[in-house]
């Protein structure tokens, strides 16, 4: 198993050699990461997830949806931070349907770790520190992001303790009396928090929660199945992408080098699968995207445009990325984890709700407000999702989990990560190769621009040549966090492998 933090990795490797399952394991790690690692993830944020077990995959959307009551008129585009941007948050009922329906152990053995991790606090870890660093600002803004993480009026830095005593007694509270304590109880507090602020959420808005499970997508690369969830995670325009990969790596007769001589080719198909993620993507109810125009006409279409150069020009305008973790996970029975949970942006909505402890999301960041979008925000809605985890699967049975940050470039980051691992490179090597991603087009800049590529300075030169010949380049260090947190696990004829990416703080465990 691999995660972004190895206090977590530390956490799940515990329970496997308890007797635990990979779910008990990924779930375990979860819990711990949103003690560790709150700029990515929270209590109050949202996970999603894919779970494999022998003959069958099974997807699972622990989303919340926006506040039933909310209205946003008189304004022009959706905001970024602030109480609006808080959708109900879907991560403890989503830890408690895995725990359920495929864990072997009692979901409060690992509530209570990370309680006593909360409560005892834990070393800053460099990428936290990074975190804070950044966001300072909106850190200081907010009464409990400013208690937390500016005890005594400083800045916390890396090697620092981090307690969080209140999310420690929330977690308690969870271990204690099942999930009622975080929906029940904990949201009363919420509610009021956000309410003082001029949120629209209510306490029932909490109680109606859901977390939806079902089948998941998927489509073949090289003669693999790569499997997600379905919309509104974005993952079906990952395999849009790589459908239309395939195509070309056919007509090519040989597989593609992201990093080497098809740089430009493999970036020009995710310009374009992009757009069309801007342009379709939205809440499943109400909301249907084509699977079969995306994976047979518009990778047909995409795989053309892109052998000849043509560029879409960027996906629409729109926001930064945020910030994730993904928790991948294999066991001897044959089960397999990929799990992401977020904040999505670092810190969330910029909120902590004192009374919990719980850094709140701005998930409801990702809404729009253009009329006739799939995605714009209505009241008692889910937004468009960034979270997408991915199976693989060969001859009819699983072979790897594989899960990334990076917001909006998570198709990017895996469709790199897909051709590296199908070209050879071990999963180690493969999680650590340079990167590029594409930059989102901001509000008010020119159509008819060039998108902007984020390149990692030790990607090829001939791959940045590549690239330079379609698309404007942002030169990034080597291993920045800008260009994704990769977590692999992958059986290989050498035994099951896994890998963590050096880019974040984590820590692969096999055995």
């Amino acid at each position: 198993m691999a995660t972004p933090h190895r206090i977590a990795s530390d956490a799940a490797a515990d329970v496997l050699a308890a007797g635990g399952n990979a779910v008990d394991a990924a779930v375990a790690a979860a819990i711990v990461l949103a003690v560790v690692y709150p700029n990515q993830c929270s209590v109050g944020g949202d996970v999603v997830a894919l779970v494999g077990t022998p003959g069958a995959v099974v997807a699972v959307d622990g989303s919340g949806r926006s506040p039933r009551a909310a209205r946003l008129e008189g304004l022009s585009e959706m905001p970024v931070y602030g109480p609006q941007t808080v959708t109900v948050p879907g991560a403890p009922a989503a830890w408690f349907e895995l725990a359920e329906r495929w864990g072997s152990r009692p979901l409060g053995e690992a509530l209570r770790v990370a309680a006593d991790l909360a409560a005892d606090g834990v070393q800053v870890a460099a990428g936290l520190a990074r975190a804070i660093g950044r966001e300072s600002d909106r850190l200081r803004a907010d009464p409990g992001l400013r208690e937390v993480f500016l005890p005594g009026g400083e800045l916390l830095a890396e090697g620092d303790v981090l307690a969080q005593p209140r999310l420690a007694r929330t977690l308690q509270a969870l271990a204690d009396s099942g999930v009622d304590a975080f929906y029940l109880d904990a949201a009363q507090g919420i509610v009021a928090t956000l309410g003082e602020q001029g949120s629209a959420m209510a306490l029932a808005d909490f109680t109606e929660h859901r977390t939806w499970s079902g089948e998941p997508i998927s489509t073949r690369y090289a003669g693999a199945e790569y499997l997600t969830a379905p919309p509104g995670c974005q993952g079906a325009f990952f395999l849009e992408s790589l459908a239309a990969l395939d195509l070309l790596r056919t007509r090519l007769g040989r597989e593609l080098e992201p990093i080497g001589a098809d740089a430009a080719l493999v970036a020009l198909v995710a310009e374009a699968t992009a757009r069309d993620r801007d342009v379709m993507l939205g809440d499943r109810e109400g909301t249907t995207v084509d699977l079969d125009l995306l994976l047979v006409t518009r990778a047909q279409q995409i795989a053309r445009d892109a052998a000849t150069g043509r560029s879409t020009h960027a996906p629409p305008a729109s926001k930064p990325s945020g910030d994730t973790v993904a928790v991948v996970a294999a066991d001897a029975e044959g089960n397999w984890v990929s799990l992401m949970q977020s904040t999505y942006f670092a810190f969330g909505s910029g909120i902590l709700d004192p009374g919990s402890g719980v850094v709140l999301h701005n998930r409801g960041a990702a809404f729009d407000l253009q009329p006739g979008s799939p995605n714009r925000f209505v009241g008692g809605k889910r937004p468009a999702h960034t979270l997408m985890p991915l199976l693989v699967r060969e001859h009819g049975e699983l072979v790897g989990a594989h899960g990334t940050m990076g917001g909006r470039a998570q198709p990017q980051v895996h469709s790199q990560l897909a051709l590296h691992l199908t070209g050879g490179a071990p999963p180690e090597v493969a999680v650590r190769l340079p990167r590029w991603v594409l930059e989102p087009r901001r509000a008010g800049s020119d159509p008819a621009a060039r998108t902007s590529v984020a390149v990692e300075e030790d990607v090829p030169a001939q791959a940045q040549r590549q690239l330079e010949r379609h698309f404007a380049l942002t030169r990034l260090p080597a291993l920045d966090d800008e260009v994704g947190h990769a977590q692999v696990v992958r059986r290989t004829g050498a035994g099951t492998e896994a890998a963590s990416d050096p880019r974040a703080d984590g820590a692969a465990r096999t055995g």
